[in-house]
């Protein structure tokens, strides 16, 4: 990920292979704070997803039944469901993916990214 005009950069390590669960921690929604869940299809067949928000006040459905084209990539805003200085998502999927989690702060001056954790 790239910002500031390309002043800046973050990028994180790689997956070593897709699955239908996983876990996104570290986000936050609150604030100055904008969280993106990106979740990739390498598959040539569509799979459908399920997003869950784990906030301080507990769980908050996402986006569900949200299918993703074989050989395509969805993001999506958490923004958009929860807002929380405190937010992890789950994702579920019928196929195998690969999810990571994207957060931007101070008007988009800095960011983080990370992959997710398999639930396998």
């Amino acid at each position: 990920m790239y910002g500031g005009n390309r002043t800046w950069a973050h990028d994180s390590i790689g997956v070593t292979s897709p699955t239908r669960v996983w876990y996104l921690a570290e986000g936050a929604t609150a604030g100055d704070f904008e969280t993106w869940v990106l979740v990739q299809n390498p598959g040539t067949e569509a799979v459908t997803v399920d997003l869950t928000f784990m906030t301080g006040s507990g769980p908050v459905a996402g986006p569900q039944d949200v299918e993703i084209a074989g050989g395509s990539r969805m993001s999506f805003n958490a923004d958009l469901y929860v807002t929380d200085y405190d937010v992890s998502t789950k994702v579920e999927a019928t196929g195998a993916v690969i999810c990571e989690r994207a957060v931007y702060g101070g008007n988009r001056t800095w960011a983080h990214d990370s992959i997710g954790c398999s639930g396998n």
